[in-house]
């Protein structure tokens, strides 16, 4: 019997979905910016040490890590200023949608 199923040219089959490329890479970001937004609510000490560490490494150390930590980085310095709360809150959610829209991934043609 699946003889005859193999071989039937008119038996239906469900198209195989694909991952687009680049959604692993949007998890990870999305998941890092879900951890940032998390620390700075529940423990902005945590994130004061981080900063702590970045800026005391060795300055060849510290530009490479600057350039990894970019945008949590400004995201942290802008949270950080002594603007308006309300004001800090916007940047650093601009910070993440325009960040997390270069990272979206997207269907290739």
């Amino acid at each position: 019997m699946s003889q005859i199923a193999l071989e039937n040219p008119e038996a239906k089959s469900w198209p195989v979905p694909e991952q687009v490329p680049g959604s692993a890479f949007f998890a990870l970001m999305a998941g890092l910016w879900g951890s940032f937004v998390t620390l700075l609510a529940a423990s902005p000490s945590t994130l004061d040490d981080a900063y702590d560490w970045l800026t005391g490494l060795p300055i060849v150390w510290e530009v490479l890590m600057w350039i990894l930590t970019l945008p949590w980085a400004v995201a942290y310095l802008v949270y950080d200023a002594s603007w308006a709360h309300w004001l800090r809150v916007v940047l650093v959610a601009l910070i993440v949608t325009v960040h997390l829209s270069v990272c979206a991934p997207r269907v290739t043609r």
